[in-house]
Parts: C-alpha cells; structure tokens; sequence
C-alpha cells in the first residue's frame, strides 16, 4: 500500500513540474497566440481568458485579431488559457500556455584584450566585416564597357498569357462573428460562401471580406452575380484576381 502512495506523489510531482514556462521580462509586452491555428486564423473563434499572474491575479490584456497581448508588471509565473472553435461553434483545442516573468536586466561582461582565454566571447558581427573586406580585396576590377556597337539585336521577351479569375464580394465586415453569421446565411440560401482576412494598411484595420467563388468565366460570374442579389436584396460586385 505504501508502495503505491509513494508512486502516486511521484507522478503528482512530476506531473505539475512538466509544463514549460517560455521567460519573458517584466514591463515587457507579451503576445500570446496559437502556433497551430494562427497562419488560417479566419476560420476559427478564439476565445481568451483573463491571463492568470503570482497570488492567482486576473491580468489586464488586450485582443488584436487571433492574439492576446499583456504586460507582466511583477515577476513571477502567468498563465493564459485559450479555447478555439470553429465555424460551428465547435471547440476544436484548448492550449495553455505559461510564462515566467523575470527581472529587466543588461549583462555587460569586460574582456581584457590581452588575456587570450576559451570563454571569451566570439562577436559575429566582426567575422562578417572580415569577410566582407576579404571580398572586396580579391574583387576584380570592372571591365570598362566596350564602345562597339552590337550587331545583334535584342529580341523583345514575350509575356506570357494571363489568365484572370473572378470572385464575388457581397458584405465586409469589422468582426469576424458578423462576417461568419452572414457567411452562414448565405450558405443556407445554397452559396458556396467564405470568410477572407483583408488588413488596411492606412487605417491598420483588419476586416472580414464574405465572398462567393473563384469563377475563371466572366458569364458565370455575372449568372451567380444576379442570383446572389435576387436572393438577398445586396448589391454585390465582381473582384478581378489574375493569376499567370
């Protein structure tokens, strides 16, 4: 029986000791996010919550896009929980994640130039300049242009055949719920529709594009162009997305 309790308190004890906690410096800003699901974020719901700091503290945190960013005021560990759902509000993977804040610190080590010893360090930054300059060194010189004409002439290059493709933008959106919503809608009417990230770049904005296709024929763009707006009173129109 005692054999037993004593392995029970190892697996316990190894157990909370697993996790890995990435270090981050205090007063420093923190932006958290899925490695797994941020490169096609547009397709699913993240759902945060409150960043956990020393003595069990809700954090102050802030969202952009599929991010969660906070600033660790005091040292110590933090947690983050996240819960992903897809478009059917389906939870498709929960992930932690932890952190260990520690102190805002400058290392400065002093090297005597005339002690030459295993540990000092190497700065990359002085190979490259070498390398640089023994580049330039063995460089040859240019050869000075020749002042003959060419009897040859040059041939035009031929550019090749575009092909363009057409997509149809009902609505854009600032959240990725409304622009969901409508997407769905939409599906239920019987289109093949779908969310697209678009960043404005003046504004620093992101939106929420609901699009339909990716027609490569102008006739059947207009054909579904015309139902789409039959359907749902919206006035659509036609992006041109050429591809060679």
């Amino acid at each position: 029986m005692h054999k037993y309790i004593a392995i029970f308190f190892l697996l316990v004890l190894f157990g909370c000791n697993n996790s890995h906690h990435r270090e981050v410096m205090v007063n420093k800003t923190v932006k958290v996010f899925s490695d797994n699901y941020h490169d096609q974020a547009e397709n699913y719901t993240f759902k945060w919550q409150a960043p956990i700091g020393p003595n069990n503290k809700k954090i102050i945190f802030d969202m952009k896009n599929d991010m969660l960013i906070f600033t660790p005021k005091i040292v110590g560990n933090y947690e983050v929980n996240l819960s992903i759902e897809d478009i059917s509000e389906e939870i498709v993977a929960k992930e932690i994640f932890y952190f260990k804040a520690i102190p805002e610190t400058i290392e400065v080590s002093i090297v005597d130039p005339n002690i030459k010893s295993p540990t000092t360090p190497i700065v990359e930054t002085t190979k490259l300049e070498q390398k640089v300059a023994n580049k330039t060194e063995r460089r040859p010189a240019k050869k000075q242009q020749s002042t003959k004409k060419s009897r040859y002439k040059k041939v035009p290059h031929k550019s090749k055949a575009v092909h363009s493709k057409f997509s149809i933008q009902i609505s854009a959106w600032p959240s990725l719920e409304e622009a969901r919503k409508h997407q769905l809608e939409l599906i239920d009417e019987g289109f093949d529709a779908y969310t697209q990230r678009f960043y404005f770049k003046k504004k620093d904005e992101v939106w929420y594009r609901v699009r339909v296709g990716d027609f490569s024929s102008m006739n059947k763009t207009l054909k579904i162009k015309k139902q789409i707006e039959s359907s749902t009173g919206i006035s659509t129109w036609i992006d041109i997305l050429s591809s060679k």
